[in-house]
């Protein structure tokens, strides 16, 4: 059996892969018991826009 933290993208498609290869699978997902401001549905594999990787000021700039 595996176990996969998370329901998004990433934890959806290794869950895949892995039923199909006739791994038992349980994914352990947050929602919809807690939402978070990005997520607008309770559904896994929702692509979502966080900006977590955002540049700080300066730090990226083009000559």
């Amino acid at each position: 059996m595996v176990h996969v933290i998370g329901g998004g993208l990433a934890g959806s498609e290794a869950a895949w892969q892995a039923a199909a290869l006739g791994v038992p699978v349980v994914i352990h997902e947050m929602r919809p018991v807690r939402a978070t401001a990005v997520h607008k549905t309770d559904r896994l594999a929702e692509l979502v826009c966080s900006n977590s990787f955002r540049s700080s000021k300066g730090v990226c700039r083009s000559k």
